[in-house]
């Protein structure tokens, strides 16, 4: 069991995302106080590190991380804070990722409320398979696109 109560299971390589950041508590502002991720580690990171050989990092600069979960996402997080310099080198782009919230305009109001970027809810009518949602993006502070979509009642 994680700290949370939730039964710790294994997640695909699809359910994970890593992301490059300038500091990790402005990250810590988005993905736990607004998005509800649990953060489970906080560590240092070394040049022997896989995250070095992954985004190409240079071997003199020394970074922090941290891994964040949740479970009601299944979903875990990893934060790298590198120096400013090293960001604008070119780095594996990150794909969206992609929330579900309880209120979509409540999250957007909150993430406007911290300086973000966002964009527009929109209405997708409901797929053969599925109920309707209700869908929007923002930014962090960090330039990374998340999508946030609330399921809708039928109806709504």
């Amino acid at each position: 069991m994680s700290a949370a109560g939730y039964p710790e299971r294994p997640l695909p390589w699809f359910q994970r995302a890593c992301l490059l950041v300038r500091a990790l508590e402005p990250a810590f502002e988005v993905y736990r106080d607004l998005l509800g991720f649990e953060v489970a580690h906080v560590g240092e990171d070394g040049p022997d590190a896989y995250s070095y050989e992954i985004f190409r990092l240079p071997r003199d600069v020394s970074t922090r991380f941290a891994t964040l979960s949740s479970a009601a996402q299944l979903r875990t997080l990893a934060l790298i804070e590198v120096p400013g310099e090293v960001l604008r080198a070119p780095s594996i782009p990150a794909a969206a990722t992609v929330i579900q919230v309880d209120s979509v305009a409540a999250t957007l109001e909150r993430a406007r409320g911290l300086g973000l970027a966002c964009c527009e809810p929109r209405h997708h009518p409901a797929p053969p398979n599925g109920p309707a949602r209700s869908e929007a993006a923002f930014y962090d502070h960090d330039g990374h696109p998340v999508v946030i979509y609330a399921l809708l009642e039928p109806g709504s």
